[in-house]
């Protein structure tokens, strides 16, 4: 479960309309690798979508979720929103023991909001 008292060092909520590209920064300072977390609703079970040196899970991803690498950054970048991808996105640094950073993505179609609901 998508434990919130695991108090994250940022949260953002972020709003992307069908169709753009959204990038979810993840800055660290540490030499160690991070991990993405996907969550859909706070009551679903969390899925990883990349697990630092092992990489992209992929066994259930979509080809849309790349990693993006740049120097103390490990961004997830989703290309071609879509409703769907209305959902929590977690990184944690230094697998798992370090900093926390959350993200909730919102996507709209033409301005009007997802009829998505978060719990």
């Amino acid at each position: 479960m998508f434990d919130f008292a695991e108090l994250p060092d940022s949260y953002y909520g972020r709003t992307a309309k069908v169709g753009r590209t959204v990038k979810f920064p993840c800055p660290t300072k540490l030499d160690k690798d991070v991990d993405w977390v996907y969550l859909k609703n706070l009551e679903s079970r969390q899925k990883h979508i990349y697990l630092g040196k092992i990489g992209i899970d992929d066994s259930w991803l979509d080809p849309r979720f790349t990693m993006l690498y740049k120097t103390q950054s490990h961004s997830l970048v989703i290309h071609n929103v879509t409703v769907d991808d209305s959902a929590y996105y977690r990184c944690v640094e230094d697998s798992g023991q370090g900093r926390r950073h959350f993200y909730r993505l919102t996507v709209t179609v033409e301005g009007i909001c997802s009829t998505q609901s978060y719990k």
